[in-house]
């Protein structure tokens, strides 16, 4: 797995104006490379009109499914510098469409470049971007009168707490940064004198807010 990786959390636009040219930057979360390619599709039909609908992505968390068009601009002047910018900042599971309306002045193979990879950058730089971690996904049971330190130790080592359920002790599904968790385990073993339930029941990628 690698170490960690971004994806934006909502569909978001930015514009931006370049030698009278419009670029308009979608980004949108994806799930998988068939999502990929309808969001696309859709964003492109709503920009119909448009001179371009460029596009790149990254659809896995391995990042070894990647995808890039340029829709009619010259060869690896806009889909290879987008997807260049998802690369450098670690930014997967996220579709990145540079819509163009052409302004006039044409730009050259350098200036197309810089306008594509600069407005995917502006872009990721407005939105709202969630951390993606590999993380331990624990079951915690334990008595009522430890649990607010479990939840207390788990927050303090970068963990959430996923779900609580009451009955004759609590129940807590905590999800831990992979690096933390075997420092939550034995902290948990040594407050409950050996007592608590703890079980591993998911390795997985998680979003980390």
């Amino acid at each position: 797995m690698h170490e960690m990786f971004f994806c934006v959390t909502e569909l978001s636009e930015n514009t931006v104006v370049i030698n009278k040219s419009r670029f308009i930057t979608t980004l949108v979360p994806i799930d998988n490379y068939d999502d990929a390619i309808e969001k696309y599709k859709q964003i492109s039909k709503k920009y119909s009109d448009a001179t371009h609908n460029c596009y790149a992505f990254i659809s896995n968390f391995q990042a070894t499914e990647q995808r890039f068009g340029d829709d009619g601009e010259p060869q690896g002047t806009a889909g290879i510098p987008m997807l260049e910018v998802l690369k450098k900042r670690n930014v997967y599971m996220t579709l990145a469409v540079v819509t163009r309306y052409f302004g006039g002045i044409k730009l050259g193979a350098n200036g197309l470049v810089s306008a594509y990879s600069s407005s995917v950058a502006e872009a990721l730089d407005k939105a709202r971007l969630v951390k993606n971690r590999p993380a331990n996904i624990y079951e915690v049971t334990i008595s009522y009168g430890l649990y607010k330190k479990v939840e207390d130790c788990a927050i303090s080592l970068e963990g959430e707490i996923l779900a609580r359920q009451y009955g004759n002790d609590v129940m807590l599904t905590i999800a831990l940064p992979r690096e933390n968790g075997e420092k939550f385990c034995l902290s948990i073993v040594d407050m409950s004198l050996d007592k608590a339930k703890i079980s591993l029941i998911e390795q997985k990628y998680h979003k980390f807010r």
